[in-house]
Parts: structure tokens; sequence; C-alpha cells
């Protein structure tokens, strides 16, 4: 699978798990929502059972206290007092002999109504309850209500059921049941709801069972289903999963981003100083004029598990984040740990390390002179520094100066492709001066460049330095060169640069 592909996987998978996460957690507070909205109805149903029954019994206990035999004006001011701040009972009825003979609304009744069976009795205060879906009050006879009549001793109580439904009540589906051992009877809401919960199984959050703590046997059950609750907050819904949507496609934008940030050229480099992802080559350098190996050039490179970098990608973001001086510390750390256990390098061999302009310029370089590893090196350490306005300062030839005293050889790398300043040639304290590979590879066609060769030379021999040609690949360019007077070379006819393993076989074949 190609990277790209693989990086945008990432992506998707991170944006749909973020998605889901939020849908997950949306559900849940609409659960949380929906359960306390199924519990609000619950307390509130609840709390209109207790308030009804203590007012059942402070109206029918006070009544049957009287004493009263007969129904007469008496009798009827006193059930209208009862009944005057009552927020339940609607009306009062006397019964005698088991026949309701007068109510507070009709007063005397001109034919008695014979007393109906209850539906259940509560026998510890001989209250008899009936529900009747339709009765006509002598008052309403147009009007069929739905109540609850409430007896006890020689009165009884009618209560309208739509007092418990003010309004207030959200569930869709509730009912008031009043449990006496296996019987379960319908008090107020819909009738069967508390059978419908009980017997079957619904989805979490949808339903509540309750009974009331002051009045155990009297219980109400609740349903509200999920699409139900979702209708009635659809613009909430809408706008949360919006959001949930947003936030993962942002999820997934903003791990695509870590992730090229991440694969991004500058932190791999920022990365790999720490985790040896940079490691080096070394390519020999041959005398011309013997053809013995004198030396060689440490030359970076770079490779990571995103692959590999090349030193024109890496090289410039050093420079550019200051990041150059702890490039060559590890460098030099590394290189003098391996070069110094290959045995067959004999003493004097010449090792040239690639130092940043402006860790002159800053004075990082000085900061070798304190490393004893290098200072009692069996190898001549040879600085090389390409041309830069850096070098034209008067620290940097202080620099110099304290490099040379300490024992380090200095190297003007690539001349004649940088800062070139004549004045400073003559000036710094070098001992060697490097020949650009763009020098060596237009001798074959006669070009500009191969013509300052010579020219090259004479400074060379007047300003008492060496001088080392690289990218040499042919035997013509060799031959040139060496007629020309050049000292040094290297480049792929001698040897690529290679690995310390290979670069130790390589050494092994040269000393046989």
């Amino acid at each position: 699978m190609k990277k790209g592909h693989k990086k945008s996987i990432i992506a998707l998978l991170t944006g749909i798990l973020v998605f889901v996460t939020g849908s997950l957690i949306l559900l849940y507070f609409a659960g949380q929502k929906l359960a306390a909205t199924i519990s609000e109805d619950a307390t509130h149903l609840v709390k209109h059972i207790d308030t009804a029954v203590q007012e059942r019994r402070r109206i029918l206990t006070p009544l049957n206290n009287l004493g009263f035999k007969q129904c007469d004006q008496a009798t009827l001011l006193e059930m209208r007092r009862a009944l005057f701040d009552a927020k339940y009972v609607i009306d009062i009825g006397f019964f005698k002999n088991d026949q309701l003979v007068c109510t507070t609304g009709a007063g005397l009744l001109d034919k008695v109504i014979n007393d109906k069976s209850p539906d259940y009795i509560i026998v510890d205060e001989n209250i008899r309850v009936r529900f009747e879906p339709q009765l006509y009050l002598l008052l309403f006879s147009d009007r069929p209500m739905e109540v609850i009549i409430v007896r006890q001793g020689d009165y009884n109580l009618i209560i309208d059921t739509k007092v418990f439904n003010d309004d207030v009540i959200s569930s869709p589906m509730w009912e008031v049941v009043y449990k006496h051992k296996r019987s379960i009877n319908h008090l107020a809401g819909q009738s069967g709801v508390y059978d419908t919960l009980v017997n079957n199984v619904y989805l979490p959050y949808e339903r509540q069972l309750i009974c009331s703590e002051q009045n155990s046997n009297y219980c109400v059950a609740l349903h509200m289903p999920w699409n139900n609750f979702f209708a009635k907050n659809h613009f909430l819904l809408i706008i949360s999963l919006i959001l949930t949507c947003l936030a993962g496609v942002s999820s997934a934008l903003l791990v695509d981003n870590l992730i090229a940030d991440r694969r991004s050229t500058f932190n791999r480099i920022r990365l790999g100083l720490n985790k040896n992802s940079f490691y080096w080559t070394y390519q020999p350098i041959i005398c011309l004029q013997t053809g013995t190996v004198i030396g060689c050039e440490v030359l970076a490179r770079f490779k990571d598990k995103y692959g590999t970098l090349y030193p024109d990608q890496f090289i410039p973001l050093l420079r550019k984040n200051n990041l150059t001086w702890k490039f060559t510390e590890a460098m030099i750390a590394k290189v003098l740990k391996e070069l110094t256990a290959i045995d067959i390098l004999p003493e004097g061999f010449k090792v040239s390390l690639n130092i940043f302009p402006c860790d002159v310029e800053q004075g990082n370089v000085s900061s070798l002179t304190q490393v004893s590893e290098l200072t009692n090196s069996r190898f001549i350490i040879c600085l090389e520094i390409t041309e830069d306005e850096y070098l034209d300062t008067s620290i940097a030839h202080a620099h110099f100066r304290t490099l040379v005293k300490s024992g380090f050889n200095l190297s003007l790398d690539d001349f004649g492709t940088g800062y070139s300043n004549l004045k400073n040639l003559q000036n710094l304290s070098f001992h060697q001066l490097k020949i650009d590979r763009t020098f060596v590879q237009d001798i074959a066609t006669e070009g500009l460049k191969a013509s300052m060769i010579p020219n090259i030379m004479e400074l060379v021999k007047k300003f008492n330095y060496t001088c080392v040609a690289e990218g040499i690949e042919t035997s013509e360019q060799e031959a040139i060169l060496k007629t020309a007077g050049v000292h040094y070379g290297q480049g792929w006819k001698y040897g690529q640069p290679m690995k310390v393993d290979k670069f130790h076989e390589y050494m092994a074949k040269q000393s046989v």
C-alpha cells in the first residue's frame, strides 16, 4: 500500500472513530435526558398520588367522625365545607344503608342510588375504591367523566382523573395503578400500560416503573419511545449531529496534517538527530602521483522509516533551523568511534569533516579544541568549510587561527563556486583548496571551468596549499589533473561513499 493511501486511510478511520464516539456520547446524553424526562414525569405523578391520598384522608375521616345518620342541611353544609378547598375531589356523597341519598352538587336526591361493588378494598382503612371511566354527575348529565370513586363509611369522594394530567407530563403513555397482591387496578392514564411495560422488553431509558414511598401500593408506569423523544427534540438533535460530523471531519483533517507534519522533511530531520537516522559514509582520497589512499571525506546520509533524504534536502533545513552544530556534534562522535575501531588506518590518515560556515561565525567550532578525542587522535582532522560571506570577518579569522594552533587542518571546499575573495584567500589560515566537481566534469568538453584549473593551481602554489579535486570518474580526468599538478583526488573512479564496514573492507584490500 502506498504511503499516501495509508495516510488517507488513517485520517479517514480517525474521522469515523471520532464521529462514532461522538454519536455514542450524544446517544448517551440523549438517554440521560430521556431518563430524566420520564423520571420527572414519574415524580410528578407520584406527588399527585400522595397529595390525593392525603386529601382523601383529610376529608373522609373528619366527616365520618361527625356521626351524621341522615343527610340534612347540616350534613350538606359540612360536606360543602370539606369540598371548598379540595384540589382533587369534585363531589362528595352521603350514604344511608348503602344507598346514595345526597351529594354536595345535587343536594338531596329525588331517587336514591344503590352503591356498586368496589374494584378493590383497602382493608386497614376500610376504603372502597372503584374506577369509573364514564360517570354522569347530576349537574353535568350531558358530559361523561373519568373518575375515581372512593368510599369510607357513610361518605364517598369523586376524584376527577384529569387532575393527574395537567399538561406537565411529557410521556405520551402513562398509567397510575393500585397494586394489591397479584391484582393491578387501573386508576388514571392509559389502561394497560403497566402490564405492557412489565411483560415486554424495551430499549434502555425509554420506560420507568415506580411506586410511592408513602403509599407503596400506588405505582406509576411511563413509556416514552426514543422516536417520540427525538421528534420532540429534533432541532437539538440535528445541531448535535452536525457538530459531531464537523468534529469527525476536523479530526480527520487534524490527523492528516499531523501525519503530514510528522512526515515533513524538517520533522524527520529533527527527530532523526535523536533517533540515529543520520549515518555517515566514507569516500577515499587518493594521492594522484602514487595512487595510495591518504585519507577520506566523511559524507552524511539520512534514512528513516519513511525513506531516504538526500543532502540537498536536509542540509538547507539544518541551516535554516539552527541545527547545524547539533548535527556536527553527532557526526564527530559517530565518525571518531567508527574510524578509530579500524586498526589498519595508519597514523596521519587524513579525515575530512564538513563544517558549516555559520558555526565558524558563531564560534561553535572553537569548542572542537576541547574535544580530546579530536586533538589526541592518530588521524589528521581536516575541517572542510565552503566559501561563504561568514568567512569574511575578523571573528571567523580568529577562530581559524585557534583551530590551526590546536592541530586542525583547514580546507576551503568547493573553491570557485561560492563567495570568492582572493584577499581572504591570502589572509585565511587554510592548508588546502578543494576543486569543485563541476570543474572536473568540464574537462572532457574543454569548457570554461576546465580552463580555470591552471589558474587555480597557480594560487595553490602561491599560497603553499595542497589541492584536492573531487568528482573524478575517468582516467582522462585523472591524467589531466595530474599533469596540472593537482595533489589529491576523490571520486567514483576510486570508490563511492561507503558505510564503515565496506570502507574497512576497501582499506584492507588497499593494504594487501
